[in-house]
């Protein structure tokens, strides 16, 4: 049985400071119809980056968005443990 992903399930961070964004319900699904993408080609490897966001900037209410994929490791490729100072 194959489950179709849920677009208002995608993660949102806004790309200047890496602060994670909260919309309401349906916003996601609006934001993809209005820009023509098919949400049946999304997986959860995708995200929305958002360039800006309220606590980056107060007093705009609009910000550009766009649908990233997130790739694979490579092959081979050796994976770097995230380190805290």
């Amino acid at each position: 049985m194959t489950r179709q992903f849920d677009p208002e399930l995608l993660y949102v961070e806004c790309s200047q400071c890496g602060q994670p964004i909260l919309w309401g319900h349906g916003m996601t699904s609006r934001l993809l119809a209005m820009a023509g993408i098919d949400a049946t080609a999304l997986d959860e490897r995708c995200v929305i980056v958002s360039e800006g966001c309220p606590a980056c900037r107060p007093g705009e209410t609009s910000f550009t968005t766009q649908v990233v994929r997130l790739g694979r490791e490579k092959e081979g490729r050796q994976i770097q443990p995230a380190a805290t100072n």
